[in-house]
């Protein structure tokens, strides 16, 4: 009898061997948010300078110049060496000529004089008058930006403060000629009329410069800083000292005579310091008939006073324009002629310019000057020699 097959017990079946389906590979999903770039460090935010009101202004000024007493002594030792590099050899000139003149009759030394000497005195006054020239403009700009930078809490450093001087230095001389010829006049005009009340022996300089300053110089007392915190050129920061003058025309006046006090208070103080020193001088035995150590002595204290100079110059101009810088950046906040300067900016001295010269603290003029008065100096002495 055929069996025919019989049921199938599953479980005796081989178990068939799994298929393993391999996973494709999962993707990353996109981020939800793009990653973050390092954001840069921020700068510190400006502070919002006051208005002071015409009672305080002095006061915030001298608070203004002790807070930036840092960089107004590295501004003034700037000043210094400028002084020093073009009137020194003026200085050093005329105390030689003073040496040499005592072995000498008066004929023997207008002789020497007419042989060439003048000629190189002259050379060397004119170095010294371009250098006086330069220390003011640069002094006035240089202390603008510094203490600009400061009362809006975004100070800017010496170099920072020289790169802004030489940007805008024509247009600091252009304003200081528009400022200084009509109160020029106007105080020439005074004196002639307090004299003629008073008599013309009586000294009413003072009393004239403050009478210009306030009537004529008060609508120009912004002209400075227009140029060097608000950027504009000479014309434009005369229109915008006009309107600045019409919101505190208190203020400005007090600005304008200030400024004027201010320089010849300095100019007096230099006159009688000068004094005491010839004085000192003296007392000590130290003069053109000194022996070589006396001579020697006395040609440091030359070059010393010099530096002293220039650094005075600074000074003085800065103590001068602090009312003026405190009252436009507190009417107006326009502090824009920084920006220049300032890490980032198109003349920033600290970063190199495509086209453009790495900065400099000596400019070519200046070494030029310092080449020239050397050879004046040279020159001056070798006309003694012959």
């Amino acid at each position: 009898m055929n069996e025919g097959p019989g049921p199938t017990n599953e479980a005796s079946l081989p178990a068939a061997e799994p298929t393993l389906v391999q996973p494709a590979p999962l993707e990353p999903a996109p981020p939800e948010h793009p990653p973050l770039e390092p954001a840069p460090p921020l700068e510190p935010p400006a502070l919002v300078p006051a208005v002071e009101s015409t009672r305080r202004l002095v006061g915030t000024s001298f608070d203004l110049l002790s807070r930036a007493s840092d960089d107004m002594r590295g501004a003034s030792f700037y000043i210094g060496v400028v002084t020093l590099v073009t009137v020194g050899p003026l200085a050093l000139a005329a105390w030689a000529s003073a040496v040499l003149s005592i072995q000498r009759t008066e004929r023997e030394m207008r002789s020497i004089m007419l042989g060439g000497a003048a000629g190189w005195y002259g050379v060397l006054a004119t170095l010294a008058g371009l250098g006086l020239f330069v220390a003011a403009v640069e002094s006035r700009a240089m202390a603008a930006a510094v203490l600009g930078g400061h009362y809006a809490g975004r100070s800017v450093g010496v170099r920072a403060a020289l790169a802004r001087s030489r940007m805008v230095f024509w247009r600091v001389a252009a304003v200081s000629v528009i400022v200084g010829v009509p109160v020029l006049i106007v105080q020439q005009l005074i004196v002639l009329g307090l004299e003629q009340v008073l008599g013309p022996q009586t000294d009413v300089s003072i009393v004239a410069s403050t009478l210009a300053a306030g009537l004529v110089g008060a609508p120009l007392a912004y002209l400075l800083t227009g140029v060097v915190l608000g950027d504009v050129s000479a014309i434009e920061a005369t229109r915008r000292s006009f309107r600045v003058f019409g919101a505190r025309k208190g203020a400005a006046a007090l600005v304008a005579v200030f400024e004027t006090i201010a320089v010849l208070l300095v100019s007096l103080g230099l006159g009688a310091g000068l004094d005491i020193a010839l004085r000192a001088f003296g007392a000590l035995g130290l003069g053109p008939d000194s022996g070589p150590v006396g001579l020697f002595v006395v040609t440091l204290g030359v070059i010393t006073a010099v530096f002293a100079l220039g650094t005075l110059i600074y000074t003085a101009l800065a103590i001068s324009i602090a009312p003026q810088v405190v009252m436009f950046v507190g009417l107006t906040h326009a502090t824009f002629g920084l920006d220049h300067v300032r890490p980032g900016g198109d003349r920033d001295p600290a970063a190199r310019h495509p086209g453009k010269r790495r900065f400099r603290w000596l400019t070519i003029p200046v070494l030029i000057g310092l080449a020239l008065g050397v050879v004046g100096l040279a020159g001056f002495l070798g006309s003694f020699v012959r």
